[in-house]
């Protein structure tokens, strides 16, 4: 077989993941949607902004999972308040069983008759070397089995900041990227380099640029936020030649630094603040982008 044909029976099986679960199609409704999220650079509120969004997506009844996949620098167990007795690293190396090393995150009491709202998490561990443990078929063989215990409606993969081989494969096979920026120019220029890189790396599996999105945090207003994100999209735009979205804009929010540090939500706690609502819009658009998936695989098999 030829180096070009292997290469290609590699891009099929990986595109097998992005689509495919034990084999068949399911129906979109059914369908387990993976985000990842990534930044060009630490700093940015990326592991915040993941882990806000698990609790936004679990309050309106999603169920989800939140992998932690920054091995030089995982936290999210440390902002949910969790202490995990396994975590990913201890699950590639055999450790543990998968049911195992996911914790499942209740937030508080269930008050005035409410559910608490819970999440499931799979730790990660951190003060090591970027990459460590986890490499591109590992990292496809462990997508896969998340995926086939179709227990979860998203998987969001919280990623490590920078240009990691495993990190960029991962953003390449998800079904959304969520590229984490701030209105720093040190931010912008990094951010720029990762979503440059994904472009490559996305196309090399088959797939389509449009499912990268950006999402500017930390932003001094809506208005502020969408001007940052049209000197990305210029910069893309003349030297890419791609056109990418704006998923959301999240305000800077003085409560937040404060829930981080006392391991408390902002989506929970402060429901009416400026980055609760933000967090909220930017569920909603997860919701409907993966709502007019469906319709539009739907219509392409009627049209097939």
């Amino acid at each position: 077989m030829s180096e070009m044909m292997m290469q290609q029976a590699k891009n099929d099986k990986i595109l097998s993941l992005m689509s495919m679960e034990d084999g068949a199609a399911l129906p979109d409704g059914e369908r387990t949607r993976v985000v990842a999220v990534a930044s060009g650079k630490g700093g940015v509120g990326k592991t915040w902004l993941s882990v806000s969004l698990a609790h936004e997506l679990a309050r309106s009844g999603s169920r989800v999972l939140i992998v932690d996949g920054d091995f030089s620098l995982a936290n999210v167990d440390l902002q949910l308040g969790l202490a995990p007795r396994y975590d990913l690293v201890d699950l590639l190396s055999g450790t543990c069983r998968l049911e195992e090393a996911i914790q499942t995150y209740t937030s508080g009491a269930m008050t005035r008759g409410k559910t608490p709202l819970i999440f499931d998490v799979l730790p990660g561990r951190s003060g090591l070397s970027s990459g460590v443990g986890l490499e591109r078929g590992s990292a496809d063989r462990l997508l896969l089995s998340l995926r086939l215990l179709r227990r979860y409606d998203v998987i969001i993969l919280d990623l490590c900041a920078g240009i990691d081989v495993v990190t960029r494969h991962l953003s390449a096979v998800a079904d959304r990227f969520f590229a984490v920026t701030t209105e720093e120019p040190t931010a912008l220029a990094d951010v720029y380099a990762v979503m440059k890189l994904y472009a490559r790396d996305r196309r090399a599996v088959g797939g389509g640029v449009d499912d990268c999105q950006v999402v500017i945090n930390q932003a001094a207003s809506h208005r502020s936020g969408r001007r940052t994100f049209e000197k990305l999209f210029t910069a893309c735009r003349s030297f890419l030649k791609w056109e990418p979205e704006l998923a959301g804009c999240i305000r800077k929010d003085s409560r937040v630094p404060s829930a981080i540090r006392q391991q408390k939500s902002v989506v929970e706690n402060y429901r009416l603040s400026p980055a609760s609502v933000d967090i909220s819009r930017l569920a909603d658009t997860v919701r409907k982008g993966f709502a007019s998936d469906g319709v539009s695989a739907r219509r392409d098999l009627r049209a097939g």
